[in-house]
């Protein structure tokens, strides 16, 4: 098996059980970095997006890379509604 197939056909599963990260974490990694509304960041390995909706949320732009094509279906499903979210 494919390591991108590692969790394909699995991606419901994986988005319901999977938590998303403390928002003091993402804060702090927004701070140290000073990202903001007009920054622009990658998150390769994107999964169904939990990172990225986060980082969404507080407006800043996300390109997402995700190379599972079941992950990558379920995150652009649930995140094409942010103007931000490549």
């Amino acid at each position: 098996m494919e390591p991108t197939d590692k969790f394909s056909g699995k991606t419901d599963v994986y988005s319901k059980s999977r938590p998303s990260y403390p928002n003091e974490y993402i804060d702090y990694l927004l701070s140290i970095n000073s990202l903001n509304e007009t920054s622009r960041v990658a998150d390769i390995g994107s999964g169904t997006g939990i990172l990225t909706r986060q980082l969404l949320e507080r407006g800043v732009s996300v390109v997402a890379v995700e190379p599972n094509g079941d992950m990558r279906t379920k995150a652009e499903q649930d995140l094409q509604q942010f103007e931000h979210f490549t």
